[in-house]
């Protein structure tokens, strides 16, 4: 009963922080009429790597730079943390602020994975410049956990969307998920079962040829082939509708082919935070239908390009496209 109690409070507590926006109990001034008046988007999205606490405000303050400079105009995140382990409520709101200071105003909602009641939770978030006039979230069959200093975390997996709203212009669909790693081939498949339905049903009930941007950590290699042939997870996704907008005018076939070998198109084994393994592609961006692509490249990718900074163990990937 005692455990059940504490499962309550901790669900209340990561609820409470799902849809949070403020900064210092503020309302932010999301406003991006610039986005209209320019005439196209730009998205990022970043595994945060949960298990590194010593220096998350540094990474996060690396990508709050990088968010200010470019400008970044939406921001997909995994891997965002919370609870007393990791010493933060919410470090996507800790991202919020710090973008904040810079006078840089994000609306945010966030999805969180329960984990450890009072003790830890994993999420999805999503950033946003334009102000987010919808959200859901849809949970995705469980499949693996992840280990934190000797503790088991249990991680239903989830979509979450958001619809936002561009002056003058048009409203957006963004979706943003965190496929299991290290599952089975047929845990895999169950999480595509769902979230590719969800997609498919909601994106129904809006006009069609409505602009959609499915982004986030697939764990989906191409070419990797061990312990199962992974291409055919990509190609569901594809066949879905979608186009992988870093792919577009470049060869699949060479971006980041050798494990062995990383090149500026991997986001996996390119970084001085990565604990090692085989350099692998398996965070995306996908569009539906096809946009102009204005720019496209893989950011913090740190031991390809050393003037770059380490966010995470992995890199960022990084998408302007023209708006409709």
């Amino acid at each position: 009963m005692r455990s059940l109690f504490f499962i309550a409070i901790f669900s209340i507590f990561l609820l409470s922080g799902c849809a949070k926006s403020g900064n210092n109990g503020e309302e932010p001034r999301v406003q991006c009429d610039d986005v209209a008046s320019r005439g196209y988007l730009n998205v990022l999205s970043v595994n945060l790597l949960f298990k590194e606490i010593e220096t998350r405000e540094q990474r996060l303050k690396a990508v709050a730079e990088f968010a200010e400079k470019t400008p970044v105009d939406v921001i997909l995140l995994q891997e965002v943390v919370g609870g007393a382990l990791v010493h933060t409520e919410n470090s996507a709101e800790d991202l919020q602020k710090e973008l904040h200071s810079r006078k840089r105003d994000y609306d945010l909602y966030t999805a969180f994975e329960i984990g450890l009641p009072g003790v830890i939770g994993v999420a999805n978030a999503i950033l946003s410049r334009c102000e987010i006039d919808f959200r859901t979230t849809k949970r995705l069959p469980h499949a693996t956990e992840l280990n934190f200093r000797g503790h088991d975390i249990k991680l239903p997996r989830n979509v979450m969307m958001t619809r936002i709203n561009i002056p003058h212009s048009s409203k957006l669909n963004i979706y943003n998920t965190h496929l299991c790693a290290a599952c089975t081939a047929d845990q895999l498949d169950a999480q595509l079962d769902v979230m590719l339905p969800f997609i498919s049903e909601l994106e129904a009930s809006f006009p069609s040829g409505n602009f959609t941007i499915l982004g986030g950590d697939f764990n989906i290699d191409r070419f990797r082939k061990d312990p199962f042939v992974e291409r055919p997870f990509y190609d569901r996704i594809v066949s879905a509708g979608f186009i992988d907008a870093y792919a577009q005018n470049r060869s699949l076939d060479n971006l980041c082919a050798n494990p062995g070998q990383a090149d500026a198109h991997c986001t996996v084994g390119v970084s001085t935070l990565d604990a090692g393994g085989s350099a692998r592609r398996i965070d995306y961006i996908f569009m539906n239908p096809e946009k102009s692509l204005r720019e496209s490249r893989v950011v913090f990718n740190t031991l390809v390009d050393p003037g770059q900074t380490s966010v995470s163990d992995h890199a960022g990937v990084f998408v302007s496209v023209t708006l409709p």
